[in-house]
């Protein structure tokens, strides 16, 4: 126990040891430091004469301070005391010119102020001066080297003037020591800035925060803010001086301008990696660039959310570099810090189009869900952009960042528009060339895609109608076309340019489903029209907006009384087989047909066209969602089948023509009604 505690001891009185000695070289450190010092304010003394630096240092003295009277005074020194101060300095301006050992010169102090030891101050940098300047800024302490660094600059520009003023000789050599001084310290504020703000940028932003809270403010934006404030005021009032110094400027505003490039690269690159996740997701949502009109709104709201973020964040620096930099903005910093995440929002952008373009007919309504959008957020970010331009002195500037700025989306808007008005006249081309299809009366696919776009329509109306209406010719869709597929006349008299373009779409609707029904059989065509037609007006007649025009309505109306009228005309043709005049076979005495023969004859054939109508409308059925154009159609057919079988029937009653006849009209009538049902 004994030795454990005398170990314990020695220890404690090794570390005390040691803390001791860590003090004395902390001291004797600083001390060598302050005589290392004084070694270099003094060492420019010792190549100096020695009378001039005796005189120079009597007549220091004795202006500072005076002897006592009860003191006797120094001879030295006593001729200099006894004169003027202003005499006193010329003196000594002399003794320096006159001097072959002197280096440099000394200021000429101004004929409105009276000479003292400031006049004698040598106008080459000082030892001080040039070593705190050479080793560079600390951000701990900053305020040694602002001093040194602004005194070195009020020399400069006094030997400068002078210069101007043909007082020139030695000074130009003093001229190139101090801009080259003024120039290392400049850089080392630079370099500190840039160094600082690389460190201190923090953690990336959250574009969703940015999207719910709006900009975020300077401290939470820039984490070094605190940090680099005092560096960057600094330089700011250096570049921007309230007292004008050309000299200086000339020296350090090509490293303001890199200072201004450096930062604005740092800021850009940060924020372009703060939207590395939100790209990523914009990206994921294309699945192959084949999307569905869920995943079509969810990629529009995902380029839409960009720009909104860029807008948030362009607001959110513009504040930062105003505070940053109170007494000047630099106006082209904002644009440079910008230009990277502007263009890498436009290039997320670029696959969206280049989609769109591939298959312009089915992304139609991407189209104009991502330009309509567009136009929304162009009037945000024009609003955000002036005050931003106008906050950092930037507005009217012709820097072609800022007009890369001003036309940040009007590439991505001019090709949205360019494709929507480009997929108007395709609709129409690509309805009036597809008249492919099956020999069935099922509603096409043409018509179900024509009816869901034009009940989409209505919700870009509006930009529908500036798109149109900035066409030179009304009807522009057409391309020149001389015959109008619809008998609207004019957008005034259909209800407007959008009512206008909807009944030549209707129209050519029209065309495709009866240049289709002509190659069916008629059966089937008629079926196929009025299925169609039909299904169009009831989809026409429940949309919620009125963009069918009244041309466009009758013109559906008329339609479909004819593809009616067409389709009964088949169950005529069935009656007119019991009517119609038996014609004899070849070389037979048309005297020699009865009655019965006729009666026999017109019912084989009744029965067997029947038949085929029968099989017919069973493969081929009129629409089944729409009950009422059935039931309807198919009491006229009813009605129609049997005032022509009725009599028939009753004729051949008592004939022995029974087996002819497949069913009383009561039958019949029964087997046509089921058709319909």
């Amino acid at each position: 126990m004994d030795e454990a505690a005398e170990l314990a001891l020695l220890d404690q009185h090794l570390l005390k040891t040691n803390n001791l000695s860590q003090r004395m070289t902390t001291i004797l450190s600083q001390l060598d430091t302050r005589l290392s010092r004084l070694d270099k304010a003094i060492a420019p003394l010792g190549i100096q004469p020695l009378s001039r630096k005796a005189a120079n240092i009597d007549a220091a003295l004795g202006i500072l301070s005076p002897p006592k009277p009860s003191q006797p005074p120094l001879p030295s020194s006593s001729s200099v005391r006894s004169l003027p101060q202003a005499s006193s300095s010329r003196s000594i301006n002399e003794q320096s010119r006159a001097s072959p050992a002197v280096q440099g010169y000394t200021l000429d102090a101004p004929s409105s102020s009276r000479a003292g030891p400031s006049s004698i101050r040598s106008p080459t940098p000082t030892a001080d001066e040039s070593a705190i300047l050479t080793r560079g800024p600390d951000i701990m302490s900053l305020g040694e080297y602002f001093s040194a660094l602004a005194s070195v600059i009020r020399d400069l520009e006094t030997i400068w003037k002078q210069v101007q003023e043909g007082r020139g000789g030695s000074r130009e050599a003093g001229i190139k020591d101090l801009s080259r001084l003024v120039e290392v310290g400049f850089q080392g504020l630079v370099q500190l800035f840039i160094k600082q703000s690389r460190e201190g940028q923090g953690r990336m932003f959250e574009p969703d925060s940015i999207l719910q809270n709006g900009p975020p403010t300077p401290p939470n934006f820039f984490s070094a803010l605190s940090t680099v404030l005092p560096l960057s005021a600094k330089m700011n009032e250096l570049v921007f001086p309230s007292d004008p110094t050309p000299k200086t400027e000339s020296i350090i505003m090509p490293l303001w301008e890199e200072a201004i490039s450096g930062f604005a690269n740092l800021r850009g690159d940060w924020i372009c990696r703060s939207f590395g996740g939100s790209l990523a997701h914009v990206d994921e949502i294309d699945e192959g660039g084949i999307w569905e009109s869920s995943r079509g709104q969810e990629k529009v709201k995902g380029l839409v959310n960009l720009w909104q973020v860029l807008t948030s964040v362009m607001e959110a620096e513009t504040l930062l570099i105003t505070t940053l930099f109170p007494r000047q903005p630099p106006p082209n910093l904002l644009p440079l810090a910008l230009a990277h995440p502007l263009n890498l929002v436009n290039t997320a952008m670029q696959p969206t189009i280049n989609t769109i373009k591939r298959s312009l007919s089915t992304h139609t309504f991407v189209a104009l869900d991502l330009y309509q959008s567009l136009l929304s957020v162009r009037e945000q970010w024009d609003k955000a952009l002036r005050k931003c331009l106008s906050m950092t002195d930037a507005a009217g500037s012709s820097i072609e960042e800022v007009l890369d700025l001003q036309n940040a989306l009007a590439g991505a808007i001019s090709n949205l528009r360019s494709l929507v008005s480009r997929s108007f006249p395709e609709l129409l081309v690509d309805m009036r060339t597809n008249s492919s299809g099956g020999n069935t009366s099922a509603i096409s696919e043409t018509t179900y895609s024509i009816l869901s776009y034009l009940e989409a329509l209505p919700t870009y109306e509006k930009t529908v109608e500036g798109i149109l209406s900035r066409s030179q010719s009304e009807r522009s869709w057409l391309m020149g076309a001389k015959d109008t597929p619809s008998p609207a006349r004019s957008a005034a008299e259909e209800g407007g340019i959008v009512n206008l373009y909807v009944a030549d779409v209707i129209g050519t609707l029209l065309i495709n489903i009866e240049s289709r029904a002509k190659v069916m059989r008629k059966p089937i065509g008629y079926s196929f029209s009025l299925n169609n037609l039909s299904h169009i007006r009831n989809t026409t007649s429940s949309f919620n907006s009125d963009i069918i025009g009244p041309s466009a309505e009758d013109m559906l109306n008329k339609s479909f009384r004819t593809a009616k009228t067409l389709y009964l005309s088949e169950w005529q043709n069935l009656v007119a087989l019991l009517s119609s005049s038996h014609t004899p076979r070849f070389g037979a005495n048309p005297l020699a047909s009865s009655e019965r023969t006729h009666l026999k004859e017109g019912a084989t054939a009744f029965f067997d066209r029947l038949a085929e109508l029968e099989r017919s409308c069973t493969e081929n059925p009129l629409n089944r969602q729409d009950p009422d154009m059935r039931d309807r159609l198919g009491k006229e057919v009813e009605e129609i089948v049997l005032q022509g079988y009725r009599p028939y029937w009753t004729k051949a009653q008592g004939k022995g023509l029974e087996k002819y006849f497949k069913g009383t009209p009561e039958e019949i009538g029964r087997r046509v009604r089921q058709l319909f049902r």
